[in-house]
């Protein structure tokens, strides 16, 4: 058995004279981001934090070395930039598991910190993370590539729409750990439940250091309090994938890297397959790769060893949700567009748009292609119209979403007007030979705009600024 399981503990610093090993190393992060000696002793009166997570991982794991990142301060607050030198530093220096019981619930954070994981997830590093205690969507621990973690006995019931938060596993946070011969328990909190999985996840690693992240992460839902639904993710998880098949043509980008060439030479430099029909699935070596299928037949015959996600699996978040509110509290834009317009393009840039303006916008399509751009892919909503709307609340209140756009098929416009009749604001992309008129309704308010040529980043943020304008002066009587 390897008794030299490295753990990085992600925190506020770690007092050595609590623990019982000394640590391996101790660094933090000056104020260029870069990693240095963490010369800095700990106060002993001060929180704990870091060091509390450190004696849990030890009194559940005692053969492992533990180092120390300081990336918070005394009172544990710190800012989230700090997190991507600290993955960096770890999977330079071949650490296997980094505990975080932080993270950050601003969607501004999301898209940076997913490729990092992503990236330190490919290289073989495995992280877990608590979700936050707040009860909304927090990064890293949602996503696919991290194991999220969320304790039992909480005041809030968040931990039963797990799917939508991205919950692994629910596991006890309060633990009896001594203190110069003084038992204490540690706090009814994620940041406490984490350190717990985390050294779960050191003995398995220890009696079989092959694992990977998919099969950790069924393990740790297997170790949950709670029962979990297995196999059900986010296609969020891509580093670098090989897209085969007929695609939508656009211009907007993958959230990840492709690699192009002969599936023969390049299979070692990707993790993900991207495949559109079951003959390009038939002509890859899947079995040892993750899966984004976006075709509609059935592959149930298909060996996936990695994560899998296809359209059914969206279906099954929707099935599965257990939330039930009163109703959107946020403005919602349908925006019907035409077939032969770049879709993709137009909602990844208004999306950023609405980003770069504070707002964090629920965008979403009707085409499963929507996931490799970074978008919510929905269905459409044929028979349970109110499955489908509850779903969408769900993810627009944890994940504290501002707004709802919704990409809809122009043909088909007023049959999904139905859904939101009272929705705040719809327009209309139509192609009228080299030029796109965008047609606005609100409410009482409705105006054409033509766009001469092939729609632009310019004439897009211009399209934001007319619904922001147009919203905010709703919102404002």
């Amino acid at each position: 058995m390897d008794i030299n399981i490295r753990v990085a503990i992600i925190d506020n610093g770690i007092n050595e004279f609590f623990i019982k090993r000394k640590l391996e190393k101790s660094i933090t992060i000056n104020e260029n981001g870069i990693c240095i000696s963490d010369t800095k002793k700990t106060d002993q009166h001060q929180f704990q934090h870091g060091t509390n997570c450190a004696m849990i991982l030890e009194k559940y794991c005692s053969n492992c070395q533990l180092i120390s990142i300081r990336i918070l301060d005394e009172n544990g607050r710190g800012a989230i930039k700090s997190i991507y030198p600290a993955l960096e530093w770890c999977y330079k220096n071949q650490i296997k598991l980094g505990n975080l019981s932080l993270g950050t619930s601003d969607f501004r954070d999301c898209e940076k910190l997913r490729s990092l994981i992503n990236e330190c997830a490919a290289k073989g590093m495995i992280i877990i993370a608590a979700t936050a205690n707040s009860g909304f969507v927090s990064y890293p621990a949602s996503f696919t590539n991290v194991i999220g973690v969320a304790t039992t006995e909480s005041p809030l019931t968040y931990s039963n729409d797990y799917m939508q938060m991205g919950i692994d596993t629910v596991v006890p946070s309060e633990h009896i750990v001594k203190i110069c011969d003084e038992e204490i328990k540690t706090s009814l909190s994620n940041s406490y439940a984490a350190p717990y999985v985390s050294a779960l996840i050191a003995n398995r690693l220890n009696a079989d250091a092959t694992l990977d992240i998919k099969k950790l992460k069924k393990y740790a839902k297997e170790q949950s309090r709670i029962e979990m639904v297995e196999g059900v993710y986010e296609p969020d998880w891509v580093y670098k994938a090989y897209v085969v098949g007929r695609e939508k043509k656009s211009r907007a980008k993958y959230y990840f890297e492709t690699v192009s060439g002969e599936y023969n030479e390049i299979r070692e430099d990707i993790d993900t397959i991207v495949a559109f029909t079951m003959a390009d699935l038939e002509m890859q070596e899947v079995k040892s790769k993750n899966l984004i299928y976006l075709g509609k037949k059935d592959i149930h015959n298909i060996d996936v060893q990695g994560f899998f996600w296809s359209r059914e699996t969206r279906q099954q978040q929707i099935l599965n949700n257990h939330y039930q509110g009163d109703g959107l509290e946020v403005p919602v834009v349908i925006l019907a567009i035409e077939a032969a317009i770049d879709s993709f393009y137009i909602l990844t840039e208004l999306k950023r748009d609405f980003a770069n303006g504070g707002y964090n916008a629920y965008t979403m399509g009707m085409e499963p292609e929507c996931v490799l751009y970074g978008l919510e892919y929905m269905p459409e909503p044929v028979t349970d119209h109110e499955a489908w709307k509850n779903f969408i609340e769900s993810q627009v209140f944890y994940k504290q979403s501002d707004l709802v756009i919704w990409c809809v098929p122009l043909e088909d416009r007023e049959k999904f007007l139905k859904v939101y009749p009272d929705c705040n604001a719809e327009i209309s992309l139509i192609n009228e030979e080299k030029n796109i008129f965008v047609e606005f309704s609100f409410k009482d308010v409705k105006f054409k705009k033509k766009i001469s040529g092939l729609i632009d980043s310019k004439d897009v943020e211009e399209i934001y600024h007319i619904i922001e304008t147009k919203l905010t002066e709703d919102e404002d009587g």
